[in-house]
């Protein structure tokens, strides 16, 4: 959790810096080299019955199956039961989990009451999510089998998303973060068929394009700026060329991008309000200044003029006590909601000067903080990394008001995959860091030429800057939209690099 490694050893540790990134740069040379190789004399629109996406994501759901055997009717998560405690009026309502997520809750919840037990409600939840994870994976698969990508690629991807806990495990999990990834992966998809056919029109693709791009703004609080983004710079690829502009392509980013602030807008400027749901709390975004000066607290770092700038939004010795390098949630927590504007603004301009005096601290107080997304294999124990089993031992029970049940058989699975974690391969796939990497390498990749496909790899970009800034290292409900993305990003890949061949 120290710059030790950068600053201190010399010269092992600039030896072991250069090996370890000379590895993985090699190792991406002989991705991207397989991706761009064409195969000769291989028919890779190899056919199969009946609509393909519902076929593949029927053999998905057949692989996860036992995984749902063992935690029906699902897991629910902390921030679930959070929900659980507004909706039952248990706790006052608010944003702090997008509440579009905890009114979804809520529907499941009650048709679960309807039908007489907690545990239906749970269920409907996970088998719905489950199936519509399916078929989203369903049709990129298909799309990778009938493209020119090579074939190995397809069946890679099939038994990744097939085998991969990671995808079961969150599929029958009642959170947010499954279907956060799953509206990124959405969207990326739908931008891919503007990119591939600027001047085709039709009904279904502006609304899959509007739908997915609103619900990546609706279930996870800094969703809209993901899809502004992702929506804006599509939009000026469109505008870029006449021939696109011509054929009216930039009308779908537009729409799309009035429908997520019409929506966005109409839910935080009247809905919120007129329901007296409280804001999401400021300090949830302040993960990385806040890290940095808690780190130069503890370290007894600031001086007098500093100590009292933070100390009207932070007590300072509580500050010590509670910082921990890879999770901000208990610095965060010391934030002083009845701060005046006056006492923020003076630690907004503190903050520039602590990070300039003590640099490489707060460096490593952000290293401390993000390395688990770009370190391949490593597994955090910060918390939970899968969600597996009873989640309800930091958050208050709602044992009595909403009886859901808690599988037996979940104690055995989650000890299989503590089993599993012992073994480097297991763990090289399982953990997110080697999906950050994949990021980064696509990104760069489709930098050198192929500047459209380079859209759809902006909501990825976007989430590993998120996961980056966020409050838990190497956390893997974070990343759900990497893993989703990945074998998305490779076909970018092997498409960009057989054309730049061409």
């Amino acid at each position: 959790g120290t710059a030790e490694l950068v600053t201190g050893r010399l010269p092992w540790a600039a030896v072991t810096l250069a090996g370890y990134a000379l590895l993985i740069f090699a190792a991406m040379r002989l991705v991207a080299a397989a991706l761009s190789a064409p195969e000769k004399g291989n028919d890779r629109r190899f056919p199969l019955p009946g609509p393909a996406p519902v076929w593949l994501g029927a053999l998905l759901l057949v692989c996860w199956l036992p995984w749902f055997v063992c935690l029906f009717p699902g897991t629910v998560s902390n921030d679930s039961i959070s929900q659980l405690k507004e909706l039952m009026g248990l706790t006052p309502m608010s944003n702090a989990n997008p509440v579009f997520q905890t009114w979804l809750l809520g529907a499941f919840r009650q048709l679960g009451l309807w039908l007489g037990s907690a545990d239906a409600g749970v269920a409907l939840y996970c088998v719905t999510q489950a199936v519509l994870m399916a078929w989203l994976l369903g049709t990129l698969l298909d799309g990778l089998r009938r493209s020119a990508a090579p074939r190995w690629l397809f069946w890679t991807a099939l038994a990744f998303y097939a085998l991969c806990p990671i995808f079961p495990v969150f599929a029958f999990c009642v959170g947010k973060d499954t279907n956060f990834a799953m509206a990124v992966l959405f969207l990326s998809l739908m931008v891919k068929r503007v990119v591939d056919e600027p001047d085709r029109r039709g009904a279904a693709r502006a609304i899959g394009l509007c739908a997915a791009a609103v619900l990546c703004a609706l279930l996870r609080n800094p969703g809209i700026f993901l899809a502004l983004l992702t929506l804006a710079l599509l939009l000026a690829w469109t505008l870029m060329r006449r021939e696109r502009r011509a054929c009216g392509a930039w009308r779908l980013p537009a729409l799309a991008c009035a429908c997520v602030l019409a929506v966005y807008g109409g839910l935080h400027l009247m809905v919120l309000p007129g329901l007296n749901i409280a804001p999401m709390p400021e300090s949830e975004n302040y993960s990385l200044p806040l890290q940095q000066v808690a780190r130069v607290a503890a370290g007894d770092g600031l001086t007098e003029a500093q100590a009292e700038a933070v100390s009207g939004v932070l007590p300072v010795e509580e500050l010590k006590a509670a910082y921990n390098g890879e999770l901000s949630d208990p610095v965060k927590a010391l934030w002083r909601e009845d701060a005046t504007p006056e006492q923020k603004r003076a630690f907004w301009r503190a903050w520039p000067g602590i990070v300039l005096e003590h640099s490489m601290t707060c460096l490593s107080a952000t290293f401390h903080n993000t390395y688990g997304y770009l370190y391949p294999g490593y597994m955090s124990v910060i918390k939970p990394t899968l969600l597996i089993g009873d989640q309800s031992t930091r958050t208050a029970s709602v044992k009595g008001l909403y009886d859901y049940t808690v599988n037996p058989l979940s104690e055995r699975l989650e000890a299989f995959t503590d089993r599993l974690a012992q073994n480097p391969l297991y763990r090289l796939v399982v953990s997110p860091g080697l999906y950050g990497w994949i990021v980064l390498m696509s990104a760069v990749w489709l930098l050198r030429g192929n500047r459209g496909r380079l859209l759809c790899t902006v909501p990825a970009v976007f989430t590993l800057a998120g996961c980056l800034l966020s409050a838990v290292n190497g956390y893997f409900r974070y990343a759900m939209p990497l893993y989703l993305c990945a074998p998305l990003l490779l076909w970018l890949m092997a498409e960009g690099g057989q054309r730049r061949q061409g």
